[in-house]
């Protein structure tokens, strides 16, 4: 059963207290306006109704569905419900798949620390920031025979830090300082590139990205300074042969994503991480705990079950 039903069963909550009046009907037939009011006296039936008239919308589009879903009761549904939110029953169940899934697998922590310590340095060992830093430096212009402003190039200084470096491509945003919030909008800045050795700081310079240049047409190299934030990313650094961005390509990507976080978060990605890198038959607890969850709710009504799996799946598909 998709995920989403798996969720829609923690969301839809609080129910177990709505009053008899109309729930002995099918869910295609809408209660009369007695009937909710007798039933809005618990503050929860409003979404558990709201959910009902948009899967009954769903359902009386097709007499096929009709046929199939026409009588299954709001009691039922209630009921359904009801036991996916049975907490005492579930919490025993937990148990039981706890100790089974504990069983399955030996304890993976001491090879997913080495996997992660292996990573990490090696993440450090070709950390492109170590190599340079780049600074925006001023503002160069070309001007028309008339004088007016005809093109604006962006400098930016380049510090080596160990040594030659063969070619750089880094990429850059203008910000104000005003609105900076250190990260790159949705188009991504300017790619800069340099094919030439660089062995000891220069400062060279890129033509202004089209949207930068009306607004630094006007500037000084210190005004651009004072009202504007230049962001600025590595890319690639080519240093002794070596592209370090294919390097940076070759961690694995749960790997990285764990190292991006703090140690403490690492158990976010053990799973994928074990998976991937350990045992490629491993299943984390969720995956393995969720088809035994939706496997108990098909079996206290199969029909409300696949009802539900019927119209969350066509939700997903929209």
């Amino acid at each position: 059963m998709r995920k989403a039903l798996f969720i829609m069963l923690v969301l839809v909550t609080g129910i177990t207290s709505c009053s008899d009046h109309g729930m002995s009907k099918s869910i295609i037939e809408p209660l009369s306006v007695d009937e909710l009011r007798a039933n809005m006296k618990d503050s929860t039936f409003n979404d558990f109704y709201d959910y009902v008239q948009k899967i009954r919308g769903w359902i009386i589009e097709s007499d096929v569905r009709q046929a199939k879903y026409g009588e299954i009761t709001y009691k039922r549904l209630k009921k359904f419900f009801a036991h996916g939110q049975d907490t005492v029953y579930f919490n025993k169940k937990e148990k039981e798949w706890t100790k089974t899934y504990e069983s399955m697998y030996p304890d993976y922590s001491k090879q997913v620390d080495s996997i992660m310590t292996y990573w990490r340095k090696y993440k450090e060992q070709y950390n492109m920031d170590s190599l340079v830093t780049i600074e925006f430096d001023g503002l160069r212009k070309e001007y028309y025979y008339s004088g007016g402003v005809r093109d604006v190039y962006v400098g930016f200084k380049i510090t080596p830090l160990k040594g030659t470096i063969d070619q750089l491509v880094f990429r850059y945003e203008m910000k104000t300082k005003i609105s900076n919030n250190g990260r790159f909008s949705l188009l991504g800045g300017k790619r800069c590139v340099s094919t030439s050795p660089i062995s000891s700081q220069k400062t060279l310079y890129w033509e202004a990205d089209y949207s930068d240049e009306p607004a630094l047409k006007g500037k000084s190299s210190s005004e651009a300074m004072r009202d504007y934030d230049f962001i600025i990313e590595l890319v690639n650094v080519r240093v002794n042969g070596e592209n370090y961005e294919d390097k940076l390509e070759l961690i694995p990507r749960p790997v990285n994503n764990a190292l991006s976080l703090s140690p403490s978060e690492h158990n976010y990605y053990k799973d994928e991480i074990i998976k991937l890198l350990v045992n490629p038959d491993y299943k984390g607890y969720y995956d393995y705990a969720r088809p035994l969850y939706e496997a108990d709710m098909k079996d206290y009504d199969t029909e409300v079950y696949e009802l539900l799996e019927d119209y969350e799946g066509r939700e997903q598909e929209k």
